[in-house]
């Protein structure tokens, strides 16, 4: 009915109770999409809001930018106003980022203190630390490990994994500027939340 993936529909979720408890109106968005079914459920449903989505289009435009009606954003140099925002949706981004590091504080910096990040991303249980599959260095791009690909809606190419986060994903986040972080564990037949979906929350 709605088009949206088991991960999604957890995500529309956890969105609607923040906005919510918050009070929606008056209410800065940034998702982190916005060639998707998903962003297309969230314009609708708070078409009231203030809502930004990006995609990220390639190292050559600026921060911004609009490219044939897609707003381009890079995660490492983003274009919105310190304290802007309230709240910021990310489903399976940031292990695409090449330094999730710079990526953490650029978000810190653009959010407004007390609100919150949903996120989704690949996480390893039995990773005690975050694992770098490649990095770009003055320029140039470095594999150091075999690369791993994902599905990219504005790209056949896919995205490419930078990044297998483990446990220090914590201590990063926190290091970035944040007050508190949280992995949360939701399963529900009920709801359609199928599975065991693993969200980060981070405070701002």
């Amino acid at each position: 009915m709605t088009g949206l993936n088991d991960r999604q529909r957890l995500i529309a979720a956890l969105v609607q109770s923040a906005l919510s408890k918050r009070g929606a109106t008056g209410s800065s968005v940034y998702c982190m999409e916005q060639v998707t079914p998903f962003f297309s459920w969230l314009t609708k449903k708070y078409a009231q809001l203030d809502i930004v989505g990006s995609e990220f289009l390639g190292d050559y435009l600026n921060p911004g930018q609009i490219v044939d009606g897609i707003r381009h954003e890079n995660l490492q140099d983003l274009s919105f106003k310190d304290a802007s925002l309230d709240l910021v949706i990310s489903n399976d981004v940031m292990e695409h980022v090449p330094s999730p590091l710079m990526a953490f504080r650029e978000l810190a910096r653009v959010m407004r203190e007390g609100s919150q990040a949903l996120m989704t991303f690949p996480f390893s249980l039995d990773l005690d630390h975050s694992i770098t599959r490649a990095e770009i260095i003055n320029g140039e791009l470095k594999h150091l490990s075999e690369p791993v690909y994902h599905g990219n809606p504005v790209s056949p190419d896919g995205s490419l994994v930078f990044t297998d986060f483990g446990w220090d994903i914590f201590d990063l986040v926190k290091q970035s500027g944040f007050k508190d972080v949280s992995l949360e564990i939701y399963h529900s037949i009920l709801f359609g939340h199928l599975g065991f979906g693993l969200v980060f929350r981070l405070v701002r």
